[in-house]
């Protein structure tokens, strides 16, 4: 598999014109949203409608549009958690616990509901996703999640190994789960279709304005950034992984890991007869996970877990090409021609952390995998908040904000965690050859 020289780009970011949000910052606003991403912007939504317009929402961005994770990721849209409904109830009690699982089960159909709503392109398709199991262990995960789900009325079924070879093209997995109510889209369009219609609803976006300082004042709180301060009654910090010291504790309330990406040139229509044949997004249940896909005009993108860093280099894309050549040996001769990586936030208590550290300001992070479905979900929990409910009638649970005990060494930590897992995962790899 060859790559090309511009190597080193996002895809999804080549294929969307991004629209600039500039004008004179306000001075006041009922609301201002600090981090434009699917729960920035998702808020602002909920907020303008609810109030009838959105003059009073302000929204701040550091980077642009879609720098962020928001516009980086894979794409897929999952429903649920990384925990399993069980486990919700588990933790929070039978009662509360089914109307969180009910909540996040949902949370896909709520992205392509409010897609088809606002008439947003970015090639969305809710025909399902496939979780598939590299051992006989992973598989029994998979039919006991899947029996959960089933249990409370969801469209999830299993897949054998010959029907996830048929729909995959691969014969490495032993079966699989298939959800149907997942589906994919292209990130990028997708967080800027969010953007306009906030905008045609009268929330004013500025990109390349980074909120310098958060202070309390007599009537709520005083915004600082670099070409003036705001002033506003309720704020929302919603920059997940690219989190400042906005809040001392805010960038220890999770650890940071890279999600790396890579696509290739178009298929032939040989190679679409072999990759991915069944057309819907995967993610696989190694360790290291590898999560892949192909795009509307054929390209196959693959993502892992990346190196600890921003900055990319050969032998990031080399590791790209590693995986997919595992999966698809037949992709040998065929180029790279974008590589890029991203930031997840994986908090401390495995769910999304929503939380209200001080009157009128409200915090909302961590999706882990789950974003796209999930941090869009997010914005009308939030909108919730900002309106007056009380913290302990939400769907989803308020808890208090903390830094994690000892964040720079749980960040050492799941460095050395990360190689581990992966020579574990290469070993199992060696045996499924011998076994071959």
């Amino acid at each position: 598999m060859k790559s090309t020289p511009d190597l080193y780009s996002c895809l999804w970011q080549e294929r969307s014109a991004a629209p600039s949000f500039a004008s004179i910052l306000p001075t006041r606003a009922r609301c201002v949203v600090i981090g434009a991403g699917y729960t920035g912007l998702s808020t602002a939504l909920e907020l303008s409608a609810r109030s009838g317009g959105g003059e009073e929402v302000v929204v701040l961005d550091a980077m642009n549009i879609g720098d962020g994770a928001s516009g980086r990721n894979g794409g897929q849209v999952i429903p649920g958690l990384k925990l399993n409904p069980d486990e919700l109830e588990q933790r929070f009690g039978q009662q509360k616990g089914a109307v969180l699982a009910d909540l996040v089960g949902g949370a896909a159909t709520h992205v392509f509901n409010l897609i088809q709503r606002l008439g947003i392109e970015c090639g969305a398709r809710q025909d399902g996703w496939i979780q598939a199991a590299h051992h006989e262990a992973a598989l029994d995960g998979l039919l006991d999640r899947a029996i959960q789900w089933q249990s409370r009325g969801a469209d999830v079924q299993m897949l054998d190994a010959a029907q996830t070879t048929r729909l995959l093209g691969t014969p490495i997995y032993r079966g699989a789960l298939l959800d149907r109510r997942a589906g994919q889209l292209q990130p990028y369009e997708y967080v800027h279709g969010l953007a306009a219609a906030a905008r045609q609803r009268g929330v004013r976006i500025f990109e390349q304005c980074a909120a310098l300082q958060l202070r309390r004042n007599e009537s709520g709180w005083t915004v600082s950034t670099a070409t003036g301060e705001i002033r506003a009654q309720q704020v929302v910090i919603a920059t997940n992984a690219y989190s400042s010291p906005l809040l001392p504790a805010l960038p220890h309330t999770y650890v940071t890991l890279w999600s790396l990406q890579a696509a290739t040139a178009p298929l032939s229509s040989e190679l679409l007869e072999q990759v991915l044949p069944g057309g819907l997004p995967v993610s696989d249940t190694f360790r290291v996970l590898r999560y892949f896909r192909r795009t509307t005009d054929g390209r196959f993108v693959l993502g892992t877990r990346g190196a600890f860093r921003d900055a990319l280099n050969i032998n990031d894309m080399a590791r790209v090409r590693s995986e997919m050549l595992d999966i698809y040996p037949m992709l040998e001769g065929v180029p790279i021609t974008h590589c890029w990586c991203g930031r997840v936030a994986v908090p401390a208590a495995s769910i999304p952390m929503l939380s209200q550290p001080e009157p009128g300001l409200t915090v909302a992070l961590g999706y882990y995998g789950r974003g796209v479905a999930m941090a869009t979900r997010m914005g009308a929990l939030v909108a919730d908040l900002v309106n007056g409910l009380p913290a302990h009638e939400s769907p989803y649970p308020v808890t208090p904000f903390k830094a994690m005990p000892a964040a720079p060494l749980h960040r050492n930590v799941a460095r050395v965690a990360a190689n581990v897992m992966r020579f574990q995962d290469l070993f199992e790899r060696r045996v499924r050859g011998v076994k071959r």
